[in-house]
């Protein structure tokens, strides 16, 4: 499918999805990615006289009152398509160094469990899927952090994929065959500040708490 690119970024954007909406983290986020895009249902969760998104992008099945926003200089793109997800239509409509992306978890499993499955899918993207308790990214093979000793960290395979190395871990993965259905990595713990992990593949989520948001960014280079 050949797809136009509406707009690129050079900084990292903020998108807002249908799905739980956490007022604190989403304003937190557009400090760091100042540039808004709405994603169909999200768009509800805006205030006009706090937000302003620049891209209203998705089906629009569920997005209430789109003239407004138009009409105070929101662009707006109908992209039908059905064969993906309003979030997966945002990733593949746009491009940016970084998504910080807020209403895409909690409220309906189905939907939680599709963008976790984008974030394997798009692995040419930097994502952050952020929640009102925990925050997901994928893991590209390799990924070093700085993280507080003691912080839950779990695993989770999308696919089949081998451990290869960690490092600050209580529980290594070297040389587990993770799978979904069979191994996977929840409630592991930081034991040391910096933390290392090798994957013989993509397919890997990181789950955190919230509260390493920062650290994670770091990782970005985002500070």
């Amino acid at each position: 499918m050949m797809v136009k690119i509406l707009q690129r970024f050079d900084e990292p954007i903020t998108i807002v999805g249908g799905g739980e909406f956490v007022p604190d983290i989403f304003e937190y986020s557009l400090k760091l990615g100042k540039e808004l895009i709405a994603v169909d249902g999200g768009l509800n969760y805006l205030n006009p006289k706090r937000h302003f998104p620049l891209w209203i992008l998705g089906d629009l099945d569920s997005a209430i009152d789109t003239e407004s926003w138009v009409k105070a200089g929101s662009k707006i793109k109908l992209l039908p398509e059905q064969n993906s997800t309003d979030f997966e239509k945002c990733l593949y409509s746009t491009e940016a160094p970084l998504y910080l992306a807020n209403g895409f978890l909690g409220h309906r499993i189905d939907h939680t469990l599709a963008s976790c499955s984008t974030l394997v899918s798009r692995k040419d993207k930097n994502i952050i899927l952020l929640g009102k308790r925990d925050i997901i990214i994928h893991i590209n093979k390799k990924m070093r952090l700085d993280l507080e000793v003691g912080t839950r960290l779990s695993l989770f395979p999308f696919k089949k994929v081998c451990g290869v190395q960690s490092f600050g871990l209580k529980y290594s993965i070297e040389g587990l065959d993770f799978a979904p259905g069979s191994v996977i990595g929840t409630s592991n713990e930081v034991t040391e500040v910096t933390v290392e992990m090798n994957f013989d593949d993509t397919g890997m989520l990181l789950i955190l708490p919230r509260e390493s948001l920062s650290k994670v960014l770091e990782s970005y280079g985002v500070a």
